[in-house]
């Protein structure tokens, strides 16, 4: 009783599932295959897609100040001009510093006026005093020999008592000369020193005074240190700008090459982002085209933006995409997070869903059999396959689904 029981246990699957499989088959035989293509093998990239928006880095901006305090007498630039690093783009009141600056030239040209007869003066007046020492030298030493001939003769009493004392006397008034001379000598020698010195600290000090005015005069010359464009100024022509402690900020000028992308990162995708990783980005203004740059950056603090968290990823903007890239511009980007060389790879239009699982048709035999697979990452074209499929494998792209249509009974 038991064997036939179990017999025909047995014959009740056997037949059940030949008739599941009968019915798969039937729904699979309905199915009209129009493309194939063969699993490959090759690379594929995890991507993480964000929606960014390029900002000015902190450093873009340049405030130009003024350390003057006057009326501006020209202001050359207006906002949104371009401007060139060197451009002089404002100018405030000149007159009093210029006044300033005639007077210390004039004094300037005085005390290099006094320098320059120091210089010529001096030399000949000492070149004349040492011609005189000279001279005074010679009749000192002929007034010497003159009285010691004479004191000779009167030993011998050849000569008068007379001719002695005035020998002596001839002496004494031309050792007195030399010393005088070579006294004048070095009085004019000391004085030139002490005159040129004197004459030369007179001519530092006045380039000194000049060099500041000139420097104060600079200071109402306003001049763009970069070249970039002009995004805010606060005070107009004719109006009066107050130097105080700090340099009164006077025009801010933008820097458009120094641009980044701001990228929204979901928190559930942020644990696989680095600094480094590749990046593309492409805006609607320019469609077809794609920007390419690396993350520098990944900001700690979130951003909460319709009760979901984003960590700010940030993207330097290179400086040949500033021509096309705005400030406050949408952009949409792709995060490069992992890349594979030698994945098994599917087509994305083979793919189909059934209750959360993924298959395709795999042809065999020349028949689209339904296979169920394991997938990986995904990329714009492919899928990549971890179970259920293998390199040369054909799958169908494109098919035709049979209609399923319910039988309308007949009406009597």
């Amino acid at each position: 009783m038991k064997k036939v029981f179990l017999l025909m246990f047995i014959i009740f699957i056997a037949g059940s599932g030949y008739l599941i499989f009968k019915i798969l088959e039937s729904k699979e035989e309905g199915i009209k295959v129009l493309k194939t293509e063969k699993v490959i093998k090759g690379k594929i990239q995890d991507i993480i897609e964000a929606t960014a928006i390029v900002k000015t880095q902190v450093n873009a901006y340049v405030k130009v100040g003024a350390r003057a305090t006057g009326l501006i007498q020209k202001m050359n630039v207006d906002i949104g001009d371009h401007v060139k690093k060197g451009e002089l783009i404002a100018i405030i009141d000149q007159r009093e510093i210029l006044k300033d600056i005639e007077k210390s030239q004039a004094e300037l040209d005085r005390a290099k006026a006094v320098l320059e007869e120091v210089r010529k003066t001096y030399p000949l007046k000492i070149k004349e005093a040492e011609k005189k020492v000279e001279s005074s030298k010679a009749n000192y030493n002929f007034a010497l020999w003159k009285y010691k001939r004479e004191k000779e003769l009167l030993e011998k009493e050849f000569t008068t008592e007379e001719s002695y004392e005035i020998a002596l006397k001839e002496l004494e008034r031309s050792e007195a000369d030399l010393k005088y001379a070579k006294a004048t000598l070095e009085r004019l020698k000391e004085e030139f020193k002490t005159r040129l010195e004197k004459a030369e600290r007179e001519v530092e000090l006045a380039e000194k005074i000049l060099e500041k005015n000139k420097i104060r005069l600079t200071y109402t010359q306003i001049y763009s240190p970069i070249n970039g464009i002009v995004s805010k100024i606060a005070a107009r022509e004719g109006e009066t700008v107050v130097a105080g402690l700090q340099v009164a900020n006077l025009i801010t000028i933008l820097d458009p090459t120094k641009l980044e992308v701001r990228i929204y990162t979901d928190e559930t995708d942020i644990g696989k982002v680095k600094v480094g990783q590749k990046v593309y980005y492409y805006a609607d203004a320019y469609p077809g085209k794609v920007f390419e740059g690396v993350i520098s950056k990944i900001y700690p603090e979130p951003v909460v933006r319709e009760n979901i968290v984003y960590y700010m990823t940030i993207v330097q903007v290179k400086k040949e995409y500033s021509k096309f890239l705005k400030p406050e511009m949408t952009v949409y980007a792709k995060i490069i997070t992992g890349e594979k060389n030698d994945a098994v790879l599917v087509p994305n239009r083979a793919l189909k869903f059934e209750k959360g699982k993924q298959y395709v048709f795999k042809i065999e035999n020349g028949k689209p059999v339904k296979t169920y697979i394991k997938t990986g990452w995904i990329s714009e074209e492919y899928t990549e396959v971890i179970e259920g499929l293998k390199e040369g494998d054909i799958v169908a792209t494109e098919v035709i689904m049979p209609v399923k249509t319910k039988k309308i009974p007949d009406r009597k």
